[in-house]
């Protein structure tokens, strides 16, 4: 009797574990006919506002977990067919998905991958981006369709998370390689051309329901930026390398507003050219020194960093803060950028304050030269000059001059911040209150 029990509970597992082989089979065959390139061109343009090319569709889901790759992914604006007029390129993007997952309402993305993409993104001066219009809602009778703009309350477009409250998404990784992007900013006058990308997203697990707890993510990224004007100067070179953490989402609202806290290493082929508008004024700024008797030459083409060659950043809703002071080395001059410092890409403004220092072979000779100067005066009033001359041009054994800079970014307004001491006019001064003492004493003698 149990060997009759035995033997049909083996023939039920053998059963029950076919007919999942066979559903899976049938699953997967059934994706591979329908799920093809030109169903998901047909549906994805269906839902956007741009023509989408895809060179081929593979589905697998005999793997663990199953896989999707697509290849060759052109995302072009509208009545635009060529691909090579594309404003996003991807040679291949990988998902792979637990499947199983989804009967618990659960989204279990084990990784996803972005090899070689191409991206072309321009930053309108009206807040707008060129790839964002390309996602927007296609035009419905020659008009743009306004219904997620007329959504009560007049809540704003785009994906919320607080909308997926069923689903616990997991994220196993998301890899971007080879990936080149364009960016022009149009507000501050701009392009980036960020080559050999490269990002590795750590893993995360977001649950609608508790994002304080399940919100964030470490970011791996390395890539090298090329800075010009739109007029194609080229301000500089930025080979970055470092670590972030990433919180993906607004935890009040629910919408997809990445803020990153990173610290990023330049290599030595990190530059900028002294074109670059607050590097030139910045520069300009050093003719105060003439005031002590010193004249500073024409800036080299280059600037390079110093310090640590380093830069300690947060980013949130294109507002750019620094963490840390960032220092360029021009000539014998260091312009460090203080730590409170910040840049709005999306508004072109600006606030930092900043201080030019001289190395200490440059700040030794020009203190002779000044010091040289000063014994010039007469002793009575040799002291007083000498005094404002350490007190606010020399910080130990470094010549230190301090500036502020804000209004556009593309366009500064730099200024000197504090007291430059002007040795001609100090003198007078001190000659005239050395004067003013004696014409006293001699008005007291008389007096008496």
């Amino acid at each position: 009797m149990m060997s009759l029990l035995k033997k049909r509970f083996l023939k039920t597992i053998a059963i029950l574990v076919l007919g999942v082989v066979c559903l899976s089979a049938t699953a997967g065959l059934l994706l591979n006919k329908f799920v093809t390139k030109d169903l998901l061109e047909q549906k994805i343009e269906e839902s956007i506002n741009a023509e989408i090319s895809i060179g081929a569709v593979e589905v697998s889901l005999f793997a663990l977990p199953a896989k999707v790759v697509i290849s060759d992914v052109s995302l072009m604006p509208k009545g635009v067919s060529d691909p090579s007029m594309a404003e996003l390129h991807i040679s291949e993007l990988s998902l792979s998905v637990g499947w199983l997952g989804l009967f618990q309402k659960h989204i279990d993305v084990t990784h996803i991958g972005v090899h070689e993409a191409d991206i072309k993104i321009t930053y309108y001066k009206d807040g707008s981006t060129s790839l964002g219009r390309l996602f927007e809602s296609p035009d419905e009778d020659g008009k743009k369709n306004k219904q997620a703009e007329q959504i009560e309350g007049g809540a704003d477009r785009g994906f919320n998370i607080n909308d997926q409250g069923d689903f616990v998404t997991s994220l196993g990784g998301l890899s971007i390689s080879d990936t080149r992007i364009d960016l022009v900013l149009e507000e501050m006058e701009m392009q980036l051309a960020c080559e050999d990308l490269n990002i590795d997203l750590s893993a995360i697990q977001i649950d609608p329901n508790d994002l304080a707890s399940s919100n964030q993510a470490e970011l791996t990224a390395r890539s090298l930026i090329r800075l010009y004007s739109l007029k194609g100067d080229h301000y500089g070179d930025l080979d970055m390398d470092g670590v972030a953490r990433v919180d993906l989402f607004n935890v009040s609202t629910g919408k997809m507003e990445p803020e990153v806290d990173g610290a990023f290493s330049l290599s030595e082929v990190s530059w900028l050219s002294t074109k670059m508008p607050f590097v030139s004024r910045a520069w300009e700024q050093l003719s105060v020194l003439e005031k002590v008797g010193l004249g500073v030459g024409k800036a080299p083409e280059r600037a390079s960093f110093g310090r640590s060659k380093s830069i300690a950043a947060h980013y949130h809703l294109g507002r750019i803060d620094l963490l840390k002071a960032l220092s360029i080395w021009v000539a014998d001059w260091e312009i460090a950028m203080l730590g409170g410092g910040w840049l709005n890409t999306q508004t072109n403004q600006h606030k930092v304050k900043a201080e030019l220092v001289a190395s200490k072979k440059a700040s030794a000779l020009m203190a002779s030269t000044i010091y040289k100067g000063l014994e010039l005066l007469p002793k009575q009033i040799r002291s007083s000059v000498t005094n404002d001359v350490r007190e606010n041009l020399m910080r130990e054994d470094r010549l230190v001059v301090k500036i502020k800079s804000s209004g556009n970014f593309s366009d500064p307004k730099i200024r000197p911040d504090g007291k430059i001491v002007d040795i001609s006019k100090a003198s007078r001064g001190a000659a005239e209150d050395l004067l003013k003492e004696k014409a006293g004493s001699l008005l007291r003698g008389l007096l008496k």
